[in-house]
């Protein structure tokens, strides 16, 4: 039964220890040494309470903890003599169901390995099977006693992690919060967020995911590309897939819920579904894709476009700023990139793909809505301009005479700003503008400026470039300048499914209690992108504060609105229409 952790931190010690029973095998003496340090915010933080504790202890201490680990597979375990979350978890890893070769094989490598070290293999086995544990016993034997007696407390603290996770509840807004918080503290910069990909905090990022995703008692595994996949099989034999969820690499400073929210929620949500007995009539995976931002490689959506079957083997040869190609970063890692081809989903197998994504603006923010259904991802397009006027002396030039570059600048600069303010949805920016060789007495002969332009359909996007490029060319012609234009980038809009947003809006209403769900198009690019040319797509927005930034520390959310979110999620989930 779980207990909420409210509930909990009211115990006094011997409720505490009573409760936490069988977290730490037989030793009742961790929890006594962690309920100073409650109360408790989030069930990570008594999870690291309890294993400071265990790292606190004299090693003689340690040393029995570790001592009272059955052995794997052992004469406790074919005695039927284990403890109900031992039993539990040896059967789940298939250990009562060894070969006689299997369990001679652990029975030699047991006593190997208790004669070597003077105590019992310890691994998580949630998430593993005969074989990998085998492997890794026969991997490990050969470490040195402290680096072993290091890895057995390791291991102990993971195994408390996943039975804590099936023995203490929290609000899943709470929750959802302290696990991003908890993903941030793994940066590769000290004082910010910054999560790039197959880095060893992005290896340490994905490791940590897979666990969540093993406490959700879903299956785990983290693929050649570097995604995160956690599995939860319907109850419907051959049943397609609904695919969910975002990136958990991060720009450079980053914000704490970009993409990781994304992760997280699902990961709750399938947890709770899962505690009250649900099963869904369709395939559930959660993937957290490995690299969307593209910031070590110039390379985005390389996750998701291997899951869709547009991963672009070419990628492979690019390389960072150290000259380390992806194809070296990903064997490093322990990943093959020939593989990669065989990650594409089949379309036929698959129902959908949904992404829970912070709105990264401050429209649901300024309308006081905690939700919003979006109705398609902006494509894009971005132009490079170069104005070619004449440039002259400040004082002698009559301004009717002049050819003055910066001034057909800023006239388009005004333009771009009109035109998208008179078409609702477009959005355009002039996020760059030089005058090279500039100087204060000196009429600008040349001026340089980008425009970036975005719709949520290609239709509005084209007129309204239409539009542009006709103004632009009537001030070249006005102000006798010569302005050319480059195309640098063109990318299609992604409408999100109807059907889906209805049902995704059906939900927000239920659980907001609004009758009038706000729609909205996301500005920002997105691995449903992606995902689209494999599956139809739909997101959800969460609200978030601080005028909605993103892409910097000062990013947040509330854990209110990630309970709402969930909720939404959970009730999309239940109410989405079994596919055929």
């Amino acid at each position: 039964m779980l207990i909420p952790l409210a509930e909990l931190n009211g115990l006094d010690l011997p409720g505490f220890v009573a409760a936490l029973d069988g977290i730490y095998e037989h030793s009742p003496w961790v929890a006594e040494a962690a309920i100073d340090a409650g109360p408790f915010a989030s069930r990570l933080d008594l999870l690291d309470a309890l294993n400071a504790a265990m790292l606190a202890a004299p090693r003689d201490t340690q040393r029995a903890l570790i001592c009272a680990h059955p052995e794997l597979a052992g004469k406790a375990a074919v005695a039927r003599e284990l403890t109900d979350a031992s039993t539990r978890e040896q059967s789940g890893a298939g250990l009562d169901r060894c070969t006689p070769e299997e369990y001679a094989r652990l029975h030699l490598l047991n006593e190997r390995y208790r004669a070597r070290f003077g105590f019992p293999f310890i691994i998580a086995v949630k998430g593993h099977s005969r074989a990998t544990i085998i492997a890794a016993m026969a991997e490990r034997i050969d470490n040195d006693e402290d680096a072993e007696f290091a890895r057995a407390l390791h291991e102990i603290g993971r195994i408390a992690g996943f039975r804590l996770a099936d023995r203490v509840s929290e609000p899943a807004g709470d929750e959802i919060i302290a696990m991003c918080t908890r993903l941030a503290w793994l940066s590769e910069q000290s004082h910010a967020l910054t999560c790039t990909c197959m880095t060893p905090v992005h290896q340490a990022t994905a490791a940590l995911l897979r666990d969540w995703m093993l406490e959700a008692g879903m299956s785990a595994e983290i693929d050649a590309i570097g995604n995160v996949v956690g599995r939860w099989p319907s109850i419907r034999p051959g049943a397609k897939t609904l695919i969910t969820g975002s990136h958990y690499d991060t720009v450079i400073n980053g914000g704490h819920y970009d993409g990781r929210l994304g992760v997280v929620l699902p990961i709750v949500a399938g947890r709770r579904l899962r505690q009250a007995g649900v099963r869904l009539p369709f395939d559930v995976e959660i993937v957290a894709f490995s690299d969307e931002e593209g910031v070590r490689f110039q390379s985005t959506f390389l996750g998701s476009s291997a899951l869709a079957g547009h991963f672009d083997p070419m990628l492979l040869a690019r390389r960072d700023a150290d000259g380390i190609s992806l194809a070296e970063a990903l064997q490093q890692a322990g990943h093959d990139p020939a593989a990669i081809p065989l990650l594409a989903r089949d379309p036929a197998t698959v129902a959908g793909f949904v992404e829970v994504h912070i709105e990264q603006g401050p429209v649901l923010l300024d309308e006081g809505r905690a939700l919003g259904v979006v109705t398609a991802i902006n494509g894009s397009e971005r132009h490079l301009l170069t104005i070619i006027g004449l440039a002259g002396h400040a004082g002698t030039v009559p301004m009717r005479l002049r050819h003055d570059a910066a001034a057909a600048a800023a006239e388009i600069v005004l333009a771009v700003e009109r035109i998208a303010r008179s078409r609702d949805g477009v959005v355009a920016t002039v996020g760059k503008l030089a005058v090279p060789d500039g100087a204060i007495n000196v009429i600008a002969g040349r001026c340089e400026l980008s425009i970036d332009l975005r719709a949520p359909s290609d239709a509005l996007r084209a007129a309204a470039a239409a539009e542009l490029f006709a103004a632009i060319d009537a001030i070249a012609e006005r102000r006798s300048v010569d302005i050319s234009r480059t195309a640098v980038l063109a990318i299609a809009a992604t409408p999100c499914d109807p059907a889906m947003q209805a049902v995704l809006a059906a939900s927000v209403g239920r659980v907001a209690g609004d009758s009038n769900v706000r729609h909205l198009p996301s500005g920002a690019g997105h691995d449903a992108m992606m995902m689209a040319r494999l599956t139809p797509v739909a997101m959800l927005f969460v609200r978030c504060g601080n005028g909605g930034i993103s892409h910097n520390p000062l990013e947040t959310m509330t854990a209110d609105d990630a309970q709402l979110a969930a909720a939404a999620f959970t009730d999309f989930l239940q109410t989405l229409p079994v596919p055929p």
